[in-house]
């Protein structure tokens, strides 16, 4: 279904749906601008969801070959982050004004050096946390006879944790970020 770009498409033309259902008329009550954000939400969750999914993997693939938790995440989630980027930037946000792409890109990235930082500690902080709650209930040497990590399945857990959090923040950035207008 992607291959066609008809996924894609229907994801754009909510967008655009909630978009025009949100401005209907002058005095549309704040349940029609409530729905047409939570359509733009919905939409922004899924393509951050695969965003997530390539951030989980990068950084279990990190965490499992030793690197510690921190980088692990805060690499992981700059390959999610630009992905989502490119993504929902096309199909869920209306870019206003006239600055560049890569301009966005790169204010993009300064908020997420340090929302990522900011996760990526609370993530390590989460991941003690745990690993001292699974260490002292005698935990670790049952999930690595499973042969992960310990560190591993805590700093995954950790993540799992925090993400909510990191989601709604990112979705209220990049709205603001490429669709705040002067004139507003």
């Amino acid at each position: 279904m992607l291959a066609d770009g008809g996924f894609m498409k229907h994801i754009g033309s909510v967008s655009n749906v909630a978009e025009r259902d949100g401005k209907q008329k002058s005095g549309s009550s704040s349940l029609n601008r409530y729905n047409a954000i939570a359509k733009r939400f919905s939409g922004f969750a899924l393509i951050s969801g695969i965003g997530w999914c390539l951030d989980f993997l990068t950084m279990a693939t990190l965490t499992q070959s030793g690197l510690p938790v921190f980088w692990a995440n805060f690499i992981g989630a700059f390959c999610g982050v630009t992905f989502v980027f490119f993504v929902a930037g096309k199909h869920i946000f209306e870019k206003a004004g006239n600055r560049s792409t890569a301009t966005l890109l790169v204010l993009y990235w300064i908020w997420q050096v340090v929302a990522v930082t900011a996760a990526s500690a609370l993530t390590a902080a989460l991941s003690w946390v745990l690993m001292s709650l699974l260490d002292a209930a005698g935990g670790t040497a049952f999930v690595a006879g499973f042969g992960l990590k310990p560190v591993t399945l805590c700093g995954i857990t950790a993540k799992m944790l925090v993400t909510p959090f990191t989601l709604v923040a990112n979705f209220f950035f990049m709205r603001f970020l490429l669709e705040h207008r002067k004139s507003d």
